[in-house]
């Protein structure tokens, strides 16, 4: 078989990161090879685009390699972030260093680690790691397809413990394919696995429970590190199939030859591109920037296009921000509703991450009335301290509405140390739909604080399972008139300042080298979601009309029965929150047509047949809702084909 020598640029542990970003580069992919592995150089001979494989209708390189090696799985080895973190940890606690550097390991460089311990290694370390080319390959080809499909989704399969033999099968989603050219290339068989195309098998190393310590140094127990797919099975996309495929890797629905030899091969669909985009920005651009001295495979211009691919994920497909705003009695009334779209909490994963409302009222010569979640250009929320709670209603600059997990140690004090995080002190981040406190795992993924008090937070009606929140801002505006324009902004960090304060506090060689990365970085958070409002205060009271009922109406829906949509009608004798929402014959949340303040009038709504995801309905029976000032009104609406 045909091998290349890999070159691989590495720091030394005493040397400091360049004074700038990198030029253009490009390194070769590892071609190197062990009993159990190759790396991603041996994969690419094959499944690189030759211009008709792996090339879709309109010319894109649809290649696995490609698209792979500027994702964050690609570089899980090589994140200077977690090198950093992990020797953090081993500096905070040397005595477990051994046990630290072999679990961190397990996901972040599988293949070294995994095959270190097949040859009879007692653990895996940083240092074996960096001398490793397949190791340093980060989470590449021959890990994820070679893992076996009879521990999965089982709590013994979690924290890393996926199972890859010596079998050297290879698993993919096609049936009916050609064996024997892998065979005696590679010394594969390709085999087909339902297990590759399902959440189970992301869930090994997206299921991290971690040891937490005493103040003794003792282990005392097991801490949630991170549960996206816990969430994910406490929520409505588990019920309807969505697994973590079908949003993390794009399909592309077209006959694609898969592999460019031999010129026999015939066509496979769908096809699943290999972006693995998540919401990791800045860890990305840092990688881009820096990409010479870390050490990575990947160009400029590939970064570019998953940080592009990753923004837009943020943006059009992880939250959706709805406004409303009026005046009353000298009071801006402006309620935020924020709704998950995705499968699991947001933010979700390391702790490390959070999001926050950024709200700005002015009046129309542009003078600041009001401005709550304002930051500094290191990414620091003004004004905010050590701990800050969730609000279900903010009156003040200094209240700001963060959607992050706080972890605490086993005295209730606030940590940025994995290793003392014995549970979460505030876990507010916005939960899928369908999420529920009945769910059998709960404990791991509870709703944690003032939230699971909060009567807006995943709740509607009274009942679990909106995926949403609802902050209510009540602004003083006495003394002003004419026109307030306000700008509401949903901002998101992959590492919030604090985790990196902390992670400061130690000198080693990869903590020095992250800082250098980190001082030059762009610490801008990023802008998932923004609503621009004007409201007019003088006439933002406004008087119950004549023709308008004592308290409220909802009128029939037209057409009804319906096919692709309905209008729908609700008369409002005065401003009031409200709550209009399409649910199925079992109580179970299925649309939210409006939720938020609204003033007199009449509002005209529309749903067109389409779920909370973004998903048609059946035909069948529905019910239509509204709900204000605990009052209700309701419809039957008929969906036919």
């Amino acid at each position: 078989m045909k091998r290349s020598v890999f070159f691989l640029v590495w720091l030394t542990s005493g040397v400091l990161p360049g004074t700038g970003p990198s030029p253009a580069y490009t390194q070769t992919l590892p071609f190197n090879t062990s009993s159990l592995f190759a790396g991603s150089g041996v994969c690419a001979d094959c499944h690189t685009s030759d211009g008709v494989a792996l090339t879709d209708s309109k010319g894109n390189d649809l290649s696995p390699p490609t698209d792979w090696r500027s994702t964050m799985m690609a570089n899980a080895a090589k994140d200077p972030f977690w090198q950093a973190k992990v020797e953090a940890e081993v500096a905070a606690n040397p005595q477990l260093k051994d046990v630290i550097e072999d679990k961190c390991t397990t996901c972040h460089a599988p293949m070294g680690r995994t095959q270190a311990v097949f040859d009879g290694a007692s653990g895996y370390t940083l240092d074996a790691m960096r001398n490793d080319p397949l190791a340093l390959d980060g989470v590449s080809c021959t890990v994820c397809h070679q893992i076996q499909p009879d521990n999965l989704g089982t709590k013994e399969s979690f924290s890393g413990k996926y199972i890859i033999t010596d079998k050297r099968q290879i698993f993919g989603p096609y049936q009916n394919v050609m064996t024997q050219p892998m065979i005696n290339n590679v010394n594969y068989t390709p085999l087909f696995g339902a297990h590759i195309q399902q959440s189970e098998l992301c869930a090994t190393c997206h299921t991290l429970f971690t040891p937490y310590l005493d103040d003794q140094g003792n282990i005392a127990g097991e801490f949630p590190e991170q549960t996206p797919y816990l969430e994910w099975k406490n929520s409505d996309f588990y019920q309807k199939n969505i697994q973590c495929q079908d949003c993390h890797m794009p399909r592309v629905d077209e006959a694609v030859r898969i592999a460019n030899r031999p010129p026999m091969l015939g066509t496979q669909s769908p096809f699943w591109r290999h972006i693995f985009v998540g919401g990791n920005t800045f860890m990305l651009s840092i990688l881009r920037d820096f990409g010479e001295e870390i050490g990575v495979t990947a160009t400029k211009a590939q970064f570019d296009a998953t940080i592009q691919a990753t923004r837009q994920q943020l943006q059009e497909r992880t939250i959706k921000l709805n406004a409303t705003a009026g005046v009353q009695n000298n009071t801006l009334m402006l309620d935020v509703e924020l709704v998950n779209l995705s499968g699991h909490k947001f933010p979700s994963g390391y702790p490390a991450r959070r999001a926050w409302l950024h709200v700005v009222v002015k009046t129309s010569d542009g003078k600041i009335v009001f401005e709550s979640g304002a930051y500094d250009k290191n990414g620091q929320i003004i004004g905010e301290t050590e701990f800050t709670p969730h609000f279900n209603r903010i009156t003040s600059p200094e209240q700001v509405q963060i959607y992050e997990a706080v972890m605490q140690d086993v005295n209730g004090n606030v940590t940025h140390t994995l290793l003392r995080a014995a549970s979460y002190k505030k876990d507010n981040r916005i939960p899928p739909t369908g999420f529920s406190s009945q769910f059998p795992d709960y404990p791991s993924v509870a709703v944690l604080g003032q939230a699971a008090e909060d009567p807006d937070f995943n709740r509607q009606d009274g009942a679990e399972g909106s995926g949403a929140d609802i902050v209510h801002y009540e602004i003083d505006v006495s003394g002003l008139s004419g026109k307030l324009d306000i700008m509401i902004e949903l901002l998101y960090q992959s590492i919030k300042p604090q985790f990196v304060a902390d992670l400061f506090n130690y000198s080693t060689p990869a903590v020095d080298r992250f800082r250098g990365y980190y001082q030059q970085a762009d610490k801008t958070p990023e802008q998932v979601q923004t609503a621009n409002l004007t409201v007019d205060v003088t006439t933002g009271i406004k008087n119950r009309g004549k023709n308008l009922p004592d308290g409220f109406a909802l009128l029939q829906a037209y057409p009804n029965p319906f096919v692709k949509g309905t209008a729908v009608q609700v008369q409002l004798a005065q401003a009031a929150r409200i709550s209009v929402a399409v649910y199925d014959l079992r109580g179970r949340l299925i649309r939210t047509l409006v939720r938020g303040y609204r003033p007199a009038g009449t509002h005209r709504l529309q749903w067109d047949g389409l779920d909370d995801t973004g998903r048609r309905v059946g035909s069948g029976l529905y019910l239509l809702k509204l709900t204000t000032a605990g009052e209700t009104a309701t419809q039957k609406l008929v969906k036919v084909r």
